[in-house]
């Protein structure tokens, strides 16, 4: 089984930087769905089916995307976030960006919820969105914009 695993290579020129990063937020929640406990012992899937039984309207304030990509490269997405975040080469400011891509790419949040989130006007949350792009197309050549 570790040999297999080894072996496989990531295709980084499947997606862009952001359809990575927006694939590994629909992986986390994914992976949420299938067992997040609540307080009461119900899986967050169970709710879901539950509503869906029960002829209940589904909440529509959100855009989901589908996941399609697996584990191993969630996990290479992820490892890649990390090693960006606890770079002792990377300053505040460009980790600051960071976490607003990640908002709004990972988190699914708008630039007007991640301006809020991060006290910061909506102009300057998209800037900041952009900067960190550019910062992860500089630093990992197998992304694209």
């Amino acid at each position: 089984m570790n040999a297999i695993a080894t072996n496989i290579t990531m295709d980084w020129s499947k997606y862009t930087i952001d359809g990575w990063l927006e694939q590994f937020g629909a992986w986390c929640e994914t992976v949420r769905m299938k067992g997040g406990d609540l307080p009461d012992g119900l899986h967050i899937n169970q709710i879901y089916w539950l509503m869906r039984e029960a002829g209940k309207e589904m909440p529509k304030g959100k855009s989901y995307i589908r996941c399609e990509i697996n584990d191993y490269e969630a996990d290479q997405v992820q490892a890649l976030l990390r090693s960006l975040l606890k770079s002792e080469n990377t300053d505040f400011t460009t980790k600051f960006a960071l976490m607003c891509l990640i908002k709004n790419k990972v988190e699914n949040k708008g630039l007007g919820m991640v301006a809020q989130e991060t006290n910061q006007s909506k102009a300057q949350a998209a800037i900041m969105v952009s900067c960190a792009r550019f910062y992860i197309a500089g630093h990992d050549k197998r992304l694209f914009l």
